[in-house]
């Protein structure tokens, strides 16, 4: 859980990054990331002897009109292209330098993280812009986006949930299984999920009784290099003066861990159980 990783702790408090990896919040625009340079990363680049390099770095993107729009939000495409531009200058002192960028329901967070590679020779940064694998799950008031080595799979709310399950298989989900030689473990897991995941009596889906489920056939994916997660996020929908609703959203996420060896899920039901209310 967060309490028990150290490190540098970002986006209002929702994920940590370890030591060996220095960050810079995105949260002043230009001025402030021209004018500050957090005390960890200063000291960081100092050891590294890459100071000049990072100064050339900020000047860039402050130089650089195209990294920030016309609302004063920061461009992201942009402001990778200024990052690759330096990305073998900062290689050649042992560092490595990526665009994070976390969207929830508590706000949209951007930070940089200037990764020491020799502590940290296998770390993947998990919300790196540049390695974004295009898969989202809308829910009613946010967009969560997912990186490369991660395949989500949602557990529907309405109409047909158990059988789609069973018969349809997200594209991303298909590719990383057959890689693995896991078909055979998904289709026993999907199987076991819609009949012993769900309610008794209404037939939703149980959260209980879904980690129940996924606890029994996590052990034969890891055994092949990949991790399996149940993640859940529930909303408040208003309807005025005459109350609201809860919205329930959950999924599966599917973790490569050659790709994603530090990767852990932002809705977790492990780390998020007071919030996983049964439907």
């Amino acid at each position: 859980t967060m309490e028990e990783v150290e490190g540098s702790i970002v986006a209002k408090g929702n994920h940590v990054v370890p030591k060996g990896v220095a960050v810079e919040e995105l949260d002043g625009g230009k001025k402030k990331l021209h004018e500050k340079c957090p005390p960890e990363l200063e000291a960081l680049l100092n050891e590294k002897q890459c100071k000049p390099i990072y100064d050339k770095l900020v000047q860039a993107i402050v130089d650089e009109s195209n990294t920030r729009n016309v609302f004063g939000k920061w461009r992201d495409e942009e402001f990778v292209s200024v990052l690759e531009l330096f990305e073998d200058e900062f290689a050649d002192h042992g560092i490595k330098v990526a665009l994070c960028k976390r969207s929830s329901g508590s706000g949209r967070f951007r930070w940089l993280e200037f990764i020491d590679v020799e502590k940290l020779p296998d770390y993947v940064p998990q919300f790196d812009v540049a390695n974004c694998s295009g898969q989202i799950i809308k829910t009613i008031y946010c967009k969560l986006e997912f990186p490369s080595g991660v395949a989500v799979e949602e557990l529907n709310r309405y109409g047909k949930a158990r059988l789609k399950l069973k018969t349809k298989i997200p594209i991303y989900v298909e590719k990383m299984l057959v890689a693995h030689d896991l078909m055979e473990e998904y289709q026993a897991l999907v199987e076991h999920l819609a009949n012993d995941g769900v309610s008794t009596r209404l037939k939703f889906w149980n959260i209980k009784k879904l980690r129940a489920v996924l606890e029994v056939h996590r052990y034969k994916f890891q055994a092949k290099g990949m991790d399996v997660f149940l993640s859940h996020k529930q909303e408040w929908v208003s309807h005025g003066q005459h109350g609201g609703h809860m919205e329930y959203f959950r999924w599966l996420e599917f973790v490569d861990r050659d790709e994603q060896p530090n990767y852990h899920p932002q809705r977790d039901v492990e780390s998020n159980e007071e919030k996983c209310a049964v439907m």
